[in-house]
């Protein structure tokens, strides 16, 4: 079983955001991101980009955790973003894959012609529990060659 938090370590990008899992399981993780001067806009509130970032590096995990042990990669192909209210300190993004009857769909397609999708909802929670962020991502999943 592969260490998730050293593969995200591992991509200087994601590292730079202090991305930190705290919880992982099929079909649901949630990655915090510390509240750091680095990741704000103009206004002092955390950045759009740093949303998005936070939201979509949870997401993959997702979706990679549906992909990997079928022998596959995964490729963003659409996302559809919703900012809900400003954002302000640490944050916590929980992505989940859709609802449990869903699970086999992406498998079975993948094993019959070494691609499929693979879509998960996203939300962005403040430190209060409020929403800042909510967004859907849909992945390519294609079959892993080398």
């Amino acid at each position: 079983m592969r260490d998730t938090q050293s593969v995200l370590d591992a991509i200087a990008y994601v590292a730079w955001h202090g991305h930190r899992i705290r919880i992982e399981e099929p079909g649901r993780v949630v990655v915090a991101q510390p509240d750091q001067a680095e990741l704000r806009n103009y206004a002092g509130t955390t950045h759009a980009g740093a949303l998005y970032t936070l939201a979509e590096t949870a997401a993959g995990v997702v979706a990679d955790g549906i992909a990997a042990p079928l022998g596959g990669f995964i490729l963003l192909a659409t996302a559809t973003v919703h900012y809900t209210r400003r954002a302000e300190g640490a944050l916590e993004a929980e992505a989940r894959f859709g609802p449990a009857a869903d699970a086999p769909a992406p498998a079975a397609e993948f094993s019959a012609s070494g691609r499929g999708t693979v879509i998960v909802d996203v939300v962005i929670r403040d430190a209060g529990g409020q929403s800042v962020f909510e967004g859907s991502f849909q992945y390519a999943m294609r079959r892993r060659t080398r």
